[in-house]
């Protein structure tokens, strides 16, 4: 740990410590990261980036360069949205692709690498659901869902988007709204110009699209930002440095952190681990109250000029530690810890060691506020005199009274520490005391969860108790019912037969007595006959000359037999 982690920086300005530096615009001591809330930082305004510029100068505003992808909740939430209404509607949507003729369908080549103006005719005649699914297809490739091929395949259309030389200004505002966003999307690698919750206007979109305009989407700020003239920001292509690292070029959505270390002199901001590996934190002679002395120094790489570190780390805790949680104050102590890995110069390994210390302690379980407070009184007492004179005051011999001095002013800190020590283990006590009440107070009303419950099970078992008598009862009533159902079913089936019986007997005595009146009629009928056929032929021999008569006569006697032969039958008695 001796040795240093980056390079010995030898140009330290001659100018004031670079924290004790007022910045344009703003009163009193600033830090390098924005110390403003994060209700102000976390959720920028994408309405009113023509006016941001002052209020992102102080913090790396994030995007979707590092990760990629646009990461803030309303956008997931609308992405996953999205997804399921496209699941949904997955049969509509490709009924409508199927009624695109086969000639107007594009591809995403045909985007990147055909004129602008015959692509933007083209899509003026699609429909939305076909130009949603289009770009929903660049998303997937941006998303790396398609595994090497997609990627390989985007690769080819960004290098092809950013070969074409007749993309201009002028070309492109003749370009369709979906059209430049694709362009947009290929050429910068963001997916949030696809998101339908992102809307740009069409001058800002050609703008990003050449380089006039930070890609930055919550930024958005004019290229060069605040007409910056270094060479950074006058040659690199989109870089913009309010909210840029100006080794890796990326951007992310990290506020009041020690991840980003801003120059104190030109604003360009550096994500710390780039530093590091770069080699832009090492040791280097800082000048403070005329003295030289070695500390760990940043290293601008836009202006070449150095800034103090540890001031800058002790402005950061000081004005954000207080409001981080467990999580962020150890991520927050291992950035720390890695910028510190190699200093040399005393201040900085105590600041060392206290980080590892305050990590150790926080991983094992210990509470959030009594590191946050050691590393703030940690800071104190580096800027301490009395404890920042001690080597000095080594070498040489001191008076009793100034001895004695120093002794009561040592006893008052310790007693002030230990006076705080006590004000925090009290605070404990009482929150472990509140805690005992509340875990009785919820035993107890457990306890009457319990009881009512057991009531509850008791009158439940009641109930079902009295609907199982009920259910026997009813199961009793209905044997005996089914029983004289049955016993209806046997007595109305004999009644039936014997209705049966009786009505057949009925019909034969009938039908025997018909025969037999109309047999008796018959019989008369042919006595009546007789006895006139007799009578008859007793006058022949008077009434020779009635021969006509006698057919007359054979014929209804022949008639009154074919009627006796046509007597009726049993169905037919009324015939």
């Amino acid at each position: 740990m001796g040795t240093s982690s980056g390079s010995h920086f030898n140009n330290q300005s001659s100018m004031l410590p670079p924290r004790q530096q007022p910045r344009v615009g703003g009163g009193g001591l600033q830090t390098s990261l924005s110390l403003v809330s994060q209700d102000a930082s976390g959720s920028p305004n994408l309405h009113e980036r023509g006016s941001n510029s002052d209020q992102v100068r102080e913090s790396p505003t994030e995007s979707a360069s590092s990760r990629e992808t646009w990461p803030t909740a309303d956008a997931l939430v609308a992405k996953k949205l999205e997804k399921e209404n496209e699941r949904k509607n997955g049969f509509a949507e490709h009924s409508v692709v199927r009624n695109v003729s086969s000639s107007d369908k594009l591809s995403l080549r045909d985007v990147a690498g055909e004129r602008v103006d015959i692509i933007a005719e083209r899509m003026q005649s699609l429909p939305d659901e076909y130009l949603q699914k289009f770009k929903n297809e660049l998303r997937a490739f941006l998303e790396g869902l398609g595994g090497s091929q997609l990627r390989e395949e985007f690769l080819f259309l960004q290098k092809l988007v950013q070969s074409r030389g007749d993309l201009t200004e002028k070309t492109l505002t003749l370009a369709h709204r979906v059209q430049l966003e694709i362009l947009v999307a290929m050429k910068t690698g963001i997916q949030a110009f696809l998101h339908p919750s992102v809307s740009l206007s069409q001058a800002s979109l050609v703008d990003i699209f050449l380089y006039k305009r930070c890609r930055n989407i919550a930024c958005g700020s004019a290229l060069p930002s605040e007409n910056c003239t270094c060479e950074l920001c006058s040659k690199r292509n989109g870089f913009c440095n309010l909210c840029m690292c100006v080794i890796c070029n990326t951007f992310d959505f990290e506020v009041n952190t020690c991840r980003w270390v801003g120059c104190d002199l030109c604003s360009h901001w550096t994500h710390t681990d780039c530093a590091i590996r770069n080699g832009q934190i090492g040791m280097g002679p800082c000048v403070k109250n005329g003295i030289t002395s070695a500390e760990m120094l940043f290293k601008c790489r836009a202006c070449n000029r150095t800034s103090e570190l540890l001031g800058w780390v002790k402005d950061v805790f000081q004005h954000c530690a207080p409001s981080w949680d467990t999580d962020a104050l150890i991520r927050e102590l291992e950035y720390v810890s890695r910028i510190f890995h190699g200093s040399e110069d005393p201040r900085g390994r105590k600041l060392f060691w206290k980080c590892a210390e305050l990590i150790e302690k926080l991983k094992s379980g210990a509470a959030e506020p009594i590191p946050c407070k050691e590393i703030l009184m940690f800071f104190q007492e580096l800027d301490d005199p009395l404890k920042n004179q001690d080597g000095e005051d080594a070498g040489r011999m001191i008076s009793p009274q100034e001895a004695f001095s120093k002794i009561a002013d040592v006893v008052q800190e310790a007693v002030r520490k230990m006076e705080i020590v006590a004000e925090e283990k009290m605070h404990m006590v009482k929150k472990a005391r509140l805690a005992v009440e509340a875990c009785d107070q919820e035993l107890n009303d457990k306890a009457r969860e319990v009881a009512a419950l057991n009531s509850e099970r008791e009158r439940q078992k009641k109930q079902i108790e009295e609907l199982e008598s009920i259910i026997r009862l009813k199961q009793a009533e209905f044997d005996m019912f089914e029983t004289k159902a049955n016993e209806a079913r046997r007595e109305a089936e004999r009644l039936r037969r014997i209705a049966l019986a009786k009505t057949e007997k009925t019909e034969d005595d009938y039908t025997s007595r018909y025969l037999q009146q109309r047999l008796h009629e018959a019989e008369t009928e042919k006595q009546y006959l007789f006895e006139k056929i007799k009578l008859q032929e007793s006058s022949r021999a008077s009434q020779s000359n009635s021969g006509g008569a006698n057919d007359l006569m054979y014929s209804k006697i022949q008639d009154l037999i074919k009627n006796m032969y046509n007597t009726p039958s049993k169905g037919d008695p009324q015939s």
